[in-house]
């Protein structure tokens, strides 16, 4: 009976084999096939058809799922992650990258859920603070999103960019240990560092004013020029919190909601002017709001008021220079950009400005914009920006030798001017050397000039 039963079994084993054996010969089959697969849904299909046949091999799963996910097929992907997580095989960087494809199809709760959710697992990956980070910043909750930041860059302190994002989250709540993290970014990656000045500049003025709510202000007014308006709302809005009756938070409150897209900006505006009409600050602040919006006849009102009050200003008077130009009166527009480069003789941006108004309006170019432009040159040491404006103008005024040449200078100084490609590429229009002209506005639209690209669609259809 025994040995019956040992038959028996024996025989089943053989046929089970003679089953399973051409299963798991095609599974590895598929494995290798995924190897040399070129496409990422090609990858991603062998590693799914690999995964059932070796049933021993879950991991498989999250290939297929990070393959779906490079092929942006985020349904598929989330798929894969989904079947290593059931059978307890998901990498601590699968649980990242299952949150990164919920997120990418548009389902940032369940993301935010799901990267929580990493966080219990053994051996969590840190990228898991970096992502949890971003979604409290979203969410508006800094003082959340700096704690996993921390902990973000506790592992990996050589990433500058993660300093730099936690510099700018501490600026609202600790603006020592800002400073510190500022300048860990710009020390270990010299892009960051006109930022960086830029902020520790504000900071440090900040932490010479008594004043809660002038502090807020300030280190709003600073992360606004480094373009991060969204946390500069959150600096304003606990300025007007510290001081309900500071007028110029309130504008400049007013100033970040329109930055940001919000609807409440003019709110803010309309409440700062009745607090201080006579403030040059508030007035500017609503100038700009309503030429934003196209009211410029309201904007040149603001811009006046805002030049009278502070008439030693020279930035008020380019303001008002623009909204004179923006109304249709180049020659009072003019007028004022001279009257800023008298206030600021030694400045050079003043001159540029000028010079480029002069350029731009086609106005007076030969006697105010190429002197202005060529003293700006002077003045800054050959700035690019400078040598591209005086080229600007010397092509206006028909002298393509000597725009050539300055253009020329530009890109010599900074490969990457798009403006100085796009003036030296109409210079080569103006005198049918097509070949070059196409060459520099490629490089110009490459590398964001919008005027560039209709420059092609219209010359090079």
């Amino acid at each position: 009976m025994t040995r019956n039963v040992l038959q028996v079994v024996s025989v089943l084993v053989l046929v089970l084999l003679a089953i399973l054996a051409p299963v798991v010969s095609s599974g590895y089959s598929e494995l290798r096939q995924a190897a040399t697969a070129t496409t990422y849904p090609d990858i991603a299909k062998h590693y799914l058809v690999a995964a059932k046949r070796l049933p021993w091999r879950p991991d498989l799963y999250e290939l297929s799922g990070t393959a779906y996910y490079h092929a942006k097929d985020y349904t598929n992907a989330e798929a894969g992650y989904q079947k290593a997580f059931q059978r307890n095989a998901l990498s601590p960087e699968g649980w990242v990258a299952w949150g990164d494809v919920v997120y990418l199809d548009n389902d940032p709760e369940r993301a935010f859920q799901v990267w929580q959710d990493g966080l219990k697992q053994p051996h969590p990956s840190p990228q898991l603070y970096s992502r949890l980070a971003k979604m409290y910043q979203e969410q508006h909750d800094y003082s959340s999103a700096a704690e996993y930041l921390q902990r973000f860059v506790a592992a990996h302190p050589q990433d500058a960019s993660a300093h730099y994002r936690l510099g700018l989250l501490l600026t609202l709540s600790n603006p020592d240990s800002a400073t510190s993290e500022l300048l860990s970014a710009s020390q270990l990656d010299p892009q960051f560092d006109p930022a960086v000045q830029t902020l520790r500049t504000a900071l440090s003025l900040a932490s010479l004013n008594d004043s809660p709510s002038e502090r807020d202000v300030i280190i709003g007014r600073g992360l606004g020029l480094v373009n991060e308006w969204q946390l500069a709302l959150a600096a304003f809005e606990s300025a007007v919190q510290e001081d309900e009756k500071n007028a110029e938070a309130w504008a400049w409150l007013g100033e970040a909601n329109q930055q940001t897209g919000g609807s409440e900006a003019l709110i803010s505006l309309d409440h700062a002017l009745s607090l201080h009409p006579d403030s040059s600050t508030v007035r500017s602040l609503r100038g700009l709001y309503f030429q934003r919006v196209g009211n410029y006849r309201q904007a040149l009102t603001e811009f006046q008021s805002a030049a009278r009050l502070d008439q030693k200003n020279p930035a008020m008077f380019v303001s008002l220079g623009d909204a004179y130009a923006m109304t249709g009166d180049l020659i009072l527009g003019l007028q004022s950009y001279q009257y800023a480069t008298s206030l600021a003789p030694d400045n050079a941006f003043y001159w540029s400005s000028l010079a480029a108004f002069c350029a731009q309006g086609n106005v007076n170019v030969s006697d105010v914009g190429i002197p202005a432009a060529q003293k700006a040159v002077v003045l800054s040491k050959n700035d690019p920006a400078a040598l591209d404006v005086l080229g600007w103008n010397y092509l206006q005024a028909g002298r393509y030798i000597e725009a050539e040449s300055a253009l020329k200078l530009a890109l010599g100084h900074d490969p990457q001017y798009a403006a100085a490609h796009l003036h030296l590429a109409t210079v080569y229009l103006q005198t049918n050397d097509r070949v070059s002209a196409y060459d520099h506005l490629i490089k110009a639209r490459d590398l964001g000039s919008t005027e560039a690209e209709s420059a092609l669609k219209q010359y090079f259809p």
